[in-house]
């Protein structure tokens, strides 16, 4: 797979899969990138605009080695807890290069490989320029340096998503050896208390190929 340098306009889309309190909400977007096999990225609205999860009571445990699942491919391993899915029927799913995954309940993560044509930082504001005041109306902001045992740049931003739900935003970028991988970690704050250990797993657990 030949992977080039020259960056092409990534489209960032949000699509409705399942019923949606916001059924006319459909923005298309635009950040300089590609994703590692020209994928265009997908964040979900539907996901996004569902109805907040009622709290549930205590933290969701730590999941163990034999509850979760393996995705090992070319360029990365992935260990996720067995409750989240893979959403493999996505428009613009690509397993290689730009994949979500989904909690029980409304978070998500998403994963987009790109060529490593421009500085992390970059790639970061670029995307931060599309979600911020479309995705989620921004009441606060803090600095991230890293992603599990990934070291890069990053804003975990908090208000409310669709302008209507508390919760916040990560967008995130670190370099691997030959990539920049782009992670765009969404969550309720009703969830984020469920799910929370489930995002620190997934993270650690990620490994891009040496």
């Amino acid at each position: 797979m030949s992977l080039g340098n020259a960056w092409t306009g990534l489209t960032v889309r949000w699509v409705r899969r399942r019923p949606a309190v916001f059924s006319t909400m459909l923005a298309a977007l635009v950040w300089f990138g590609q994703p590692l096999s020209g994928a265009v990225a997908t964040v979900d609205a539907g996901d996004l605009a569902k109805t907040a999860p009622a709290a549930a009571s205590g933290a969701a445990p730590k999941p163990a080695e034999d509850d979760a699942k393996t995705i090992e491919r070319a360029e990365f391993t992935l260990k996720y807890p067995l409750g989240w899915t893979e959403d493999t029927q996505a428009k613009d799913y690509d397993p290689n290069g730009n994949f979500m995954l989904f909690s029980p309940k409304n978070s998500s993560v998403q994963i987009i490989i790109m060529n490593k044509a421009d500085d992390p930082k970059k790639v970061v504001d670029n995307a931060i320029k599309k979600i911020d005041n479309v995705q989620i109306t921004t009441l606060s902001r803090s600095n991230l340096t890293m992603w599990g045992t990934h070291r890069g740049v990053g804003q975990y931003l908090k208000g409310k998503i669709v302008d209507s739900f508390p919760g916040g935003i990560k967008v995130f970028c670190f370099s691997s050896a030959r990539h920049n991988v782009l992670i765009i970690e969404t969550s309720f704050s009703d969830d984020l208390k469920d799910v929370q250990q489930d995002l620190q797993y997934i993270s650690d657990h990620f490994t891009m190929a040496k």
